[in-house]
């Protein structure tokens, strides 16, 4: 190119290529004139061989490179023939980028299928990718062996070049299989989600829709589970997959769903019963309750309880329902919670609030801790006679003795009410 130190109108220049793409690619010589370079060239026809003669050579390669650096392909669901039909696949569309040929129909999605593929597998995005990585170096060790025998591979401006040219075709790849493999984890989780929720409605007497959950979601239909359901102001997705982190560590799946402000989650525990609380703490400062379920058919009742139980509580923490029956019973009807509450506290609106205050106190504490006239008056400071004072007003005021079971239930939920309706209301009593 001797003109172009005797015409400095006629030097060569880079021109109409973006940052970071083959740059030596296309030169421009003059307003008019346009070659590719030598060194290109060389890529492209080292590129062509490695497509037309030696690309089982290349895939095989890969494919040992790959089941022996990531363990997801060389024991998980990922079989050695799958690998090797899409890396064929996906090497063929890396080299056509890399030669320069228009990609044909049959490979245009090739790396978008992978990614689809993949993610329905449940292989891992890292995984995924890191095969990707061992594509591009098999693939850019190849094209500089094939340039050695083109007397092309040892040259500087071919080695910088094809290590561009590579990583920009394997990119290309790579882009298409993350997009795929999203798309597909996203129509996935959308599935797992439907079929958690159908689970939900009408799972407790429809078995197929309980078989088609156990599918979804990965799950046995029979077995013990542990329920949860937490109400959330604010959803908290990070504190869920804490949570989901700690349940994997210690051997069991899980599933959580959120729907609206509220949590919904199922885990398996394998082996009979077992205490999750340890792996639910991140959620402890949010209502929560869980209570066990014996198959995927029970669930749906299960997290109906759980959820009148959260509904009936105020205090955070995550609780099992069968310590908070009183919490559920308020929730279930609100009518008769209501009526509830109002034939107890009612009674006592006209007193002052200094005397409305002692009764709930004393009654408070009855209904809370039970025990004697002596118990109650040594948990909160007062004379037994003023305890039984404050009994027996509360009886004369709304016909509920607290002797009797039945009345002293009644007061029992009516208490649980005024709980429920202000957050600051366990203090006063």
């Amino acid at each position: 190119m001797h003109y172009a130190h005797s015409d400095p109108f006629l030097r060569p220049s880079v021109s109409g290529v973006l940052p970071g793409r083959d740059i030596g690619a296309v030169l421009t010589l003059g307003p008019l004139v346009t070659v590719v370079d030598h060194t290109t060239l060389s890529i492209r026809s080292a590129a062509r061989r490695l497509l037309d003669v030696r690309l089982a050579l290349i895939v095989d390669r890969a494919v040992e490179q790959t089941i022996h650096d990531e363990p997801t392909y060389s024991g998980g669901p990922v079989s050695r023939d799958d690998l090797s039909y899409h890396m064929d696949r996906t090497m063929r569309l890396a080299l056509t980028r890399l030669v320069g040929d228009d990609i044909p129909d049959t490979l245009r999605s090739a790396a978008l299928e992978v990614g689809r593929i993949r993610a329905h597998q449940n292989v891992p995005l890292s995984s995924v990718l890191h095969a990707f990585r061992i594509d591009l170096k098999t693939l850019w060790e190849a094209l500089i062996a094939e340039g050695h025998d083109l007397n092309a591979g040892t040259r500087a401006d071919f080695l910088e070049r094809s290590s561009l040219m590579v990583w920009e075709a394997v990119e290309a790849n790579t882009e298409e299989v993350v997009a795929g493999y999203q798309v597909a984890r996203g129509n996935r989780e959308e599935m797992r989600s439907a079929a958690f929720d159908q689970l939900l409605l009408d799972g407790d007497h429809q078995q197929s829709t309980v078989e088609n959950a156990a599918r979804m979601l990965g799950l046995p239909t029979t077995g013990h589970y542990v329920c949860l359901v937490g109400r959330f102001p604010i959803p908290r997705p990070e504190l869920v997959t804490e949570c989901a982190e700690r349940l994997n560590a210690s051997g069991r799946v899980s599933y959580f769903n959120w729907f609206a402000k509220e949590l919904r989650g199922i885990v398996q525990i394998a082996g009979g019963r077992a205490d999750v609380a340890a792996d639910l703490a991140p959620l402890a400062e949010h209502v929560c309750a869980v209570i066990d379920a014996d198959g995927l058919a029970d669930v749906p009742k299960a997290i109906r309880l759980a959820r009148m139980t959260v509904h009936g509580r105020t205090n955070p923490g995550v609780a099992r329902a069968r310590d908070n029956w009183l919490h559920a019973v308020t929730a279930a009807n609100d009518e008769l919670s209501n009526a509830l509450h109002e034939a107890v506290f009612q009674p006592l609106s006209n007193l002052t609030e200094h005397e409305r205050n002692g009764i709930l106190e004393t009654v408070g504490d009855l209904v809370t801790h039970g025990g004697t006239t002596a118990d109650i008056a040594a948990r909160t400071y007062r004379h037994r006679n003023t305890v039984r004072k404050r009994l027996h007003d509360f009886t004369a005021l709304t016909g509920f003795d607290l002797s009797n079971t039945t009345d002293l239930a009644t007061t029992a939920i009516a208490f649980t009410v005024e709980i429920a309706r202000s957050s600051d209301a366990p203090s006063r009593y």
